[in-house]
Parts: C-alpha cells; sequence; structure tokens
C-alpha cells in the first residue's frame, strides 16, 4: 500500500493574511498607550496620596478612608488602569516579536512574567469597587475587611502581580539592553523601562508615590522606541517572527 503525503505549505502558498499590517500597527500602538494609561492612574494616585497623607497599601482603615474621601477619583483611576491591563495584554506580545531573533529566551520570559502581572492586576482592580461601597456607607468595613478569608485566598494572586511587576519588567529592559540594537532598538530604552522597576523599588521604600510616576514617565518613553521598530517591520518580518 502505497502513502501519499499531503504537500506542505511554503512562504508562497500561504494565503495572504489582509490583517496582517493591522494586526502590527494596533500592537505596536498598543504597547506604549497601555503604559501611559497607568502612568496616568499612578499620577492621579500620587496626587491623592501627597494630598491626603493616605495610602491604600497601609492598614484597611487607611484605605477606607482614603477611598471615601476621593471615591470619583478612586473609581476612574481604577476604570483606566484596567483598560492599560487590556491593552498591556494586547501590547506586549509586540515586544516579543521584535526581540525575539536577538534574545528569545530572556525576551519570552520577561514578556510572559509581565502579561501575567498584568491578568493579575485586572483582577485585582475589581475589588476597589465594592471597597468604595463599603467606603462610602455608614457600616464599619474595616474589620470585616481584614478578616476576610478573600485576603489569603487572592494573596497568590497579588504576588504574582508583584513579581511579574517588578521583575518581568526589569527583564524586558535587560532583553533590550542585550539585544535590542540587532533588531533595531537602541539599547538605551532597556535603560528606560527599567526605570518603572528601579522608581517603584524607590517608592516602595519610602521615596514617595512621585518616583514611581517618574519611573512609569521613563518606561513609556522606552517603550515607544520599541513600539517604533515594530511599525518599522515588514509585515513578512512580523510574520515570521509569530
Amino acid at each position: 500500500m502505497t502513502r501519499v503525503l499531503e504537500p506542505t505549505q511554503t512562504d508562497a502558498t500561504i494565503p495572504a493574511d489582509p490583517t496582517i499590517g493591522f494586526r502590527r500597527r494596533v500592537a505596536a500602538i498598543a504597547l506604549p498607550t497601555a503604559f501611559a494609561v497607568h502612568l496616568a492612574t499612578n499620577s492621579m494616585y500620587a496626587w491623592i496620596s501627597t494630598s491626603s497623607g493616605l495610602s491604600d497599601s497601609a492598614s484597611t482603615a487607611e484605605m477606607l478612608k482614603m477611598f471615601a474621601l476621593f471615591p470619583t477619583q478612586t473609581l476612574v483611576g481604577t476604570l483606566l488602569a484596567q483598560i492599560g491591563c487590556l491593552l498591556a495584554i494586547l501590547g506586549l506580545p509586540a515586544a516579543l516579536r521584535v526581540l525575539r531573533p536577538a534574545k528569545p529566551r530572556l525576551a519570552l520570559w520577561a514578556v510572559s512574567l509581565t502579561l501575567l502581572a498584568y491578568v493579575c492586576y485586572f483582577g485585582i482592580l475589581f475589588t476597589n469597587y465594592d471597597i468604595v461601597a463599603l467606603a462610602t456607607s455608614q457600616v464599619d468595613a474595616a474589620a470585616a475587611l481584614a478578616a476576610s478569608p478573600a485576603q489569603a485566598w487572592s494573596a497568590p494572586f497579588y504576588l504574582l502581580f508583584a513579581v511579574g511587576n517588578l521583575a518581568g519588567t526589569l527583564l524586558l529592559g535587560l532583553a533590550i539592553i542585550l539585544g535590542g540594537r540587532r533588531v533595531g532598538v537602541p539599547w538605551w530604552a532597556g535603560l528606560l523601562v527599567i526605570g518603572w522597576t528601579f522608581g517603584h523599588v524607590v517608592n516602595i521604600v519610602g521615596g514617595g508615590e512621585w518616583f514611581a510616576v517618574a519611573g512609569g514617565a521613563l518606561e513609556v518613553a522606552g517603550l515607544v522606541l520599541v513600539a517604533s521598530a515594530v511599525l518599522r517591520l515588514s509585515n513578512a518580518g512580523w510574520r515570521s517572527r509569530g
């Protein structure tokens, strides 16, 4: 019995994809836009925190007081942050495609960790809607929230967000520094991206929220350079890196 092999497709026989250029451009635009939206959210939060002296990462009672004083700003910031998460999910794979030929493993780890972080963050942000409702009501919610078993169940997602947000961004910056020149991205764009990790760590250890805002601004500038490399790719080059 003779076995007949099906002919394999080559680049010449693969049907043309009329959406490939559109998808490339949208991903390129989404990449820096996602983090520009987060920058706007972080700026709003920094203003609220510094003007009130309150923080949502301190005690539960302080978080409720902060949300009660600024409910509209908190809800707007939450909505913007969720939009930024969705745009990050759309745009981060573009960075992977650009960096893959130069640093495939490092780029994969960096983008995967950062993507996981913002998927987790999207879900975490939903808690703000209920907390604002509790903060603006007349009930004493601080003790109930502090004792809630939900804190333990959600902890792994907070941890994954923290690791991906800081380490993922750091790895992405390193991937750009080590391989970006070979794929059309200036090496120092990686330093700008790492600005977010540095600024956020300084904020965490007590430097203040505006360090995180400054780091976010540097990150956006670095990602604009990555996005420019995406826009310069041909459609064939984009497809070959997928």
